[in-house]
């Protein structure tokens, strides 16, 4: 960059007196380097990198590095060609004392950090097809930085939700961004870093889609920008949760698959079919390769509902041998027989997931059809349902309870 390409102001516009020692640092200079990319975080951190060239003479100089209002002074970190740092002093903007070891043109770089600076959330538009579902996101940016950034580049960070765990997912470059892992470095090591798109394989805790192309962020204002565009493998279920919501209504779910070699960041989500608005929905964080599910919301396209079939009660006196003697207990049987009812109302095939829930201790005694998962208190099936189907599902499950009783009572 050359030197125009740097706002400088001479403090002290003094010339400099003969001086026997060659070494004496004549002026400060303050520079104004202009902002070549910054990276945008969740929380609102915005970590900014400027660079820029300067002829300097050989030997030692001071530069005063100024810095927007919000900067934080103790991130600022210097960096230029053919010189070693002797000195900072860190007051409102940092003073650097540096030893030029050749004349000549050298690059500046400069990074810092501003703390609630810029915030940025994805936007979804879903556009449902047949078997796939075209997802396209647009990043949202806000600068409140203080000053508008113009021609810069632009990275936006994607953190994992905190009660999600890490997924190791693969980087490669894409049309219209590049997603990069960022390590636990340094904050002024990352800010360096984080300029550079890295081919790791791993990605780690955060993720960096860099936008092509260079941006204007005006200051105080929300400005859209593509992200990515993804067709995405689509698979329509519906559910029902029969212990919740007896008598439904099921609800229509979506399951996409994340293709991208990114992830798709939470954020609010559109859904159109044949171009018409059906709801709003969020879209989960998703790493690359997983599914999303998107809970479209109830529907009428399945009649269900959930009926106790049959309840029988029987109790049993026992006696109830032991080292201590012997004990009368009043064993109690309780039975439940449910019948959950399911009717497909569309003109096509329908896949149902059907969840119900069972007390701990319950024992299965029958169960039709058998389901494809169960735990001790949950039972769940899945239904391919032709057009127009009728079925059901029986099962009955048993409770054993005992009593401890007085002996002396049942003695004649």
């Amino acid at each position: 960059m050359k030197l125009s390409a740097i706002i400088l102001m001479l403090l002290l516009c003094v010339t400099a007196l003969a001086s026997s020692e060659e070494n004496a640092v004549e002026a400060t200079t303050a520079l104004t380097l202009p902002v070549d990319s910054v990276t945008i975080y969740p929380d609102g951190l915005m970590a900014v990198k400027c660079v820029g060239s300067l002829d300097v003479t050989e030997g030692p100089h001071k530069f005063v590095i100024n810095l927007p209002d919000q900067a934080s002074a103790g991130s600022v970190l210097l960096k230029v060609s053919n010189s070693s740092q002797e000195r900072v002093v860190y007051e409102a903007n940092p003073i650097y004392t540096l030893n030029i070891s050749s004349s000549g043109p050298q690059s500046f770089a400069l990074s810092y950090l501003m703390y609630n600076a810029a915030s940025w959330k994805p936007r979804y538009d879903l556009h449902l097809k047949n078997d796939s579902v075209l997802v396209s996101a647009n990043a949202v940016v806000s600068n409140f930085g203080g000053e508008d950034l113009n021609d810069v580049r632009l990275m936006l960070v994607a953190g994992l939700p905190v009660s999600e765990p890490y997924p190791v997912a693969k980087a490669a470059p894409m049309a219209n961004l590049r997603s990069v892992w960022a390590s636990n470095a340094t904050e002024a090591e990352y800010m360096d870093y984080a300029a550079e798109p890295s081919t790791s394989s791993e990605l780690e805790t955060m993720y960096i889609f860099e936008l092509d192309g260079r941006k204007d962020l005006v200051k105080d204002k929300e400005i859209g920008f593509p992200l990515f565009e993804d067709e995405a493998p689509l698979v329509r279920v519906y559910t029902w949760d029969a212990y919740g919501d007896a008598e439904g209504p099921v609800r229509e779910v979506m399951r996409a698959n994340n293709t991208l070699f990114s992830p798709w960041p939470s954020g609010d989500a559109m859904i159109y079919r044949d171009d018409d608005y059906v709801s709003t929905i969020t879209v989960p964080y998703t790493p690359s390769g997983t599914n999303a599910t998107l809970d479209v919301g109830p529907s009428a396209d399945l009649n269900v509902k959930s009926n106790l079939a049959d309840y029988n009660i029987t109790e049993k006196i026992r006696v109830v041998g032991s080292e201590q003697g012997n004990h009368t207990v009043k064993e109690t049987i309780e039975s439940w027989s449910y019948n959950l009812a399911i009717k497909n109302n569309l003109f096509r095939a329908a896949n149902l997931e059907v969840m119900d829930s069972i007390p701990r201790e319950a024992v299965i005694t029958s169960i039709s059809p058998k389901p494809s998962e169960s735990t001790a208190t949950s039972l769940k099936w899945k239904l391919s349902l032709a057009a127009r189907q009728k079925t059901a599902i029986n099962y009955t499950y048993e409770v054993t309870t005992t009593e401890s009783l007085d002996s002396s009572y049942y003695s004649y």
